[in-house]
């Protein structure tokens, strides 16, 4: 498998079937004498940063203005169900506090204060 054209950038799915964002980073495991083992993946803003070299600036100019944690989220691969064309999760993303943290807070902050915002 090529990591980088298989994994990263591929859409992930929860185990509703609902889209929670794409793969940003691959954590990889360095062992002694043996090869590189990926450890898990990262999602996030603040990886996706790094990835095109703009960490400092996106830190600086985020952490003022976010409602919520801007750190990466990793994903063990013991969540891993499937990997294809998207990678299905065996996770709920509603219950885990860790994911869609922004969408979340403008679900309950914005949208729901909107007319017809609570349906």
């Amino acid at each position: 498998m090529d990591l980088v054209r298989d994994l990263l950038d591929a859409q992930l799915v929860d185990k509703h079937g609902r889209n929670i964002g794409r793969v940003d980073g691959i954590v990889l495991e360095i062992r002694q004498g043996r090869p590189p083992r990926v450890a898990a993946m990262e999602i996030g803003a603040m990886t996706l940063a790094r990835r095109l070299h703009v960490e400092r600036w996106f830190r600086a100019v985020v952490s003022r203005i976010s409602p919520v944690p801007i750190e990466p989220v990793r994903l063990p691969l013991e969540t891993f169900k499937d990997v294809g064309v998207d990678i299905e999760l065996d996770v709920d993303a509603d219950s885990d506090p860790k994911l869609l943290r922004l969408e979340k807070w403008l679900k309950r902050h914005v949208i729901s204060k909107i007319p017809g915002g609570r349906k």
